[in-house]
């Protein structure tokens, strides 16, 4: 199946997604515009197949009405798929862990039996190929020289990306369009956006007066990083409108959304411009154990002040319903925050 394409310009492998949205209503709209499957049409491969037109970061693509086997050589596509009701028949390594850190129980369950092919940043083409799929998800940024173009000889691919604050929601309700199934992740993405709301405005004055640093630590526990908004790792916190703290001198990758340059520990002070520190979900020990005797870590106004906190696990939102579910454990985490703010 040929794939037409009406942009030909190419993003970033750094995560830069050349659409956000300006609000949701914007969002929904414009994805369901771009991939419905009203306009569905005969397929001109020769297997009289139908076929729809749908629109990704990269332009336009043909691909079935009703597609069957769907593989997904990327992190995120294989739970929107879940919540819609698709089983994809490929997906990376990963899913027969049921670490609470990584996904949501439930996609371990629905996927822990399913062939793997590769790694998402390494995969392996000739598994893709046996999987005889009629379409594939992929992240672009992470496929290496010469990948995009073999899958694309192989099924229609609809690639995906996502960068800044929100943008992940633009790639949900992409995966959803391609598969037909808009309503049923608009409905989804209704849900999720109401229960933002209600948290925005129950810790309206905690999010509004601290600014929060999400950190965690590097190889060997010896270096740490904080993540900015608009990083994958921080989709709630977005989504509740917390502020972060800004990066210092020789933090900054110079690159949107990208985690900071991992520094040493005898650099954590740089945390001091944060009202609030977040370690990530696996990183209890990190903190109880290897900070605990750092004098620089002991002094932060944050760690003084009892404000340190543990994030929510399995952080990184590949779906609405996920999304929906940390929101549920974030307003945990705000009540423990709010609750020591004012005593």
């Amino acid at each position: 199946m040929t794939r037409p394409r009406t942009s030909a310009a190419p993003t970033s492998r750094r995560r830069l997604l050349a659409v956000a949205a300006a609000s949701l209503v914007a969002v929904l709209g414009a994805s369901s515009c771009s991939a419905s499957g009203d306009g569905a049409k005969e397929a001109g491969a020769g297997k009289g197949a139908a076929t729809r037109t749908v629109t990704d970061i990269a332009g336009e693509v043909e691909v079935p009405a009703e597609p069957k086997r769907i593989v997904s050589v990327d992190f995120y596509s294989p739970a929107t798929l879940v919540d819609l009701g698709v089983k994809p028949v490929g997906v990376v390594e990963g899913f027969d862990s049921d670490d609470p850190d990584l996904r949501p129980k439930r996609y371990h369950d629905a996927l822990k039996g399913t062939p793997t092919i590769g790694m998402y940043y390494e995969l392996n083409i000739e598994a893709v190929a046996q999987q005889n799929p009629d379409m594939i998800f992929a992240e672009t940024r992470f496929l290496r020289k010469g990948e995009l173009k073999r899958l694309q000889g192989i099924a229609p691919v609809v690639q995906l990306d996502a960068a800044g604050v929100g943008a992940w929601k633009e790639r949900t309700l992409m995966i959803g369009a391609a598969i037909g199934k808009s309503a049923e992740v608009r409905k989804q993405a209704a849900v999720f956006e109401k229960r933002a709301d209600e948290l925005k405005k129950k810790y309206a004055d905690v999010l509004a007066d601290n600014r929060i640093a999400v950190f965690a630590y590097g190889q060997d526990k010896t270096t740490w990083g904080t993540y900015p908004a608009g990083h994958f790792y921080v989709p709630v916190w977005d989504a509740v409108g917390a502020q972060f703290r800004p990066y210092t001198e020789g933090e900054h990758k110079g690159q949107e959304g990208a985690v900071s340059e991992w520094l040493s520990l005898e650099q954590i002070g740089k945390l001091d411009n944060a009202d609030i520190l977040l370690y990530a979900y696996g990183a209890k020990d990190f903190v109880d154990g290897t900070l605990a005797d750092n004098t620089v870590w002991k002094n932060l106004p944050a760690v003084k002040n009892g404000m340190v906190f543990r994030n929510i696990p399995a952080s990184v939102v590949s779906s609405f319903e996920w999304g929906t579910e940390s929101l549920d454990a974030l307003d945990g985490v705000l009540a423990q925050i709010d609750a020591k703010a004012r005593s």
